[in-house]
């Protein structure tokens, strides 16, 4: 069975991560009248280019080491996207409520008030918005393209932005409030009550070919900026 590598990303910073839905479509040409018919069946999958920056020895020799441990393609990298697109929580309340556009005085107050500067009878108002990870509604099977999400993250994620479920990696097309439409199609079935990864989605992947990971050493100390091809893995 194959192991499931994680970068260390502090240690191994990336200055590019980029992925692309790619697909296998069949085309016979164009006929006598010039039209031409091109079938296409469902075989989505991600392939990606994460590019690294020039590497430290201590990166260097983490790198040289994860490039021991894939053992060319028969192993899994499992990377971690940092999804600037969406709205996410890092860690830094205050932060995630400026970005959520929560004013420091409704932060202060402990709840948001109404648009006129009002709040109920008792002195109280809405609740601030919840910054955990956004959960699955209901069961999904494996296939479906649209998916309903509970939770402030998942009622705001933004089209464009990543998501991810069991390592799975999808991209929003659509959101009305909670009701998600993404890409590619559900790998595997979900139930309902399954954690969704909105601020740090995740993708299991192998490198496209055997030499994507060569850590390049330049006079015997630092490491050359390295660009890695990979894509994704379906092993679970």
């Amino acid at each position: 069975m194959a192991t499931v590598i994680d970068i260390d990303a502090d240690l191994l910073r990336r200055a590019h991560e980029n992925f692309w839905l790619d697909l296998d479509d069949v085309s016979y040409g164009a006929g006598v009248d010039g039209r031409e018919q091109v079938v296409f069946t469902e075989n989505r999958r991600w392939v990606g280019r994460l590019d690294f920056v020039r590497m430290r020895p201590a990166a260097l020799r983490y790198a040289v080491v994860i490039g021991d441990r894939l053992r060319g393609r028969a192993n899994i990298l499992r990377v971690t996207l940092r999804n600037h697109r969406a709205l996410r929580y890092l860690g830094d309340e205050a932060k995630f409520y400026s970005q959520a556009g929560i004013s420091d005085a409704d932060v202060a107050a402990g709840h948001i008030r109404f648009d006129d500067g009002t709040s109920f009878d008792d002195g109280t108002g809405f609740a601030l918005p919840d910054y955990e990870e956004p959960t699955v509604v209901a069961d999904v099977d494996a296939g479906v393209s649209e998916i309903c999400m509970r939770g402030y993250l998942g009622r705001n994620i933004a089209v464009g932005s990543f998501f991810s479920v069991n390592d799975f990696l999808y991209r929003v097309e659509a959101n009305a409030h909670g009701k998600i439409s993404f890409n590619p199609p559900l790998r595997q079935a979900v139930k309902a009550g399954a954690q969704v990864n909105v601020s740090y989605p995740t993708v299991q992947v192998r490198l496209q070919s055997q030499s994507d990971w060569r850590p390049f050493c330049e006079y015997f100390r630092n490491g050359q900026p390295m660009t890695v091809n990979v894509t994704e893995a379906f092993d679970r």
